[in-house]
């Protein structure tokens, strides 16, 4: 197995939500696009659900995880002290997706 997406879906008043709760990507796998392709595919079945926006926290020092977000259309919209053990901050990313309903789902 070269790696793994669990994926939440919650319904929110003006819409369903999908939380990235983790993409993980076995060492001798990085680099070679399977992280893209698990995030393409959580977004796809996220369109299919009738999702209408993702969103999920990074931690802040995660350089290419936050690469791979960006790469992809993710916007960083704050940053949560002490969300991660040991005191670690983590940046909270989102996506509208495009062909959902018009309606923003506020994560906050």
């Amino acid at each position: 197995m070269a790696g793994f997406a669990i994926v939440e879906w919650a319904g929110q008043r003006s819409g369903v939500a999908a939380y990235i709760q983790t993409i993980e990507v076995d060492p001798e796998s990085r680099g070679r696009g399977v992280g893209s392709e698990l995030l393409r595919r959580i977004e796809g079945s996220a369109r299919d659900a009738g999702t209408c926006m993702i969103w999920l926290h990074v931690e802040v020092t995660n350089a290419d995880a936050i690469r791979l977000y960006e790469s992809h259309g993710y916007s960083c919209e704050g940053r949560e002290e002490n969300y991660y053990p040991l005191s670690r901050a983590a940046l909270l990313y989102q996506k509208q997706l495009e062909d959902a309903p018009n309606q923003p789902v506020s994560v906050k």
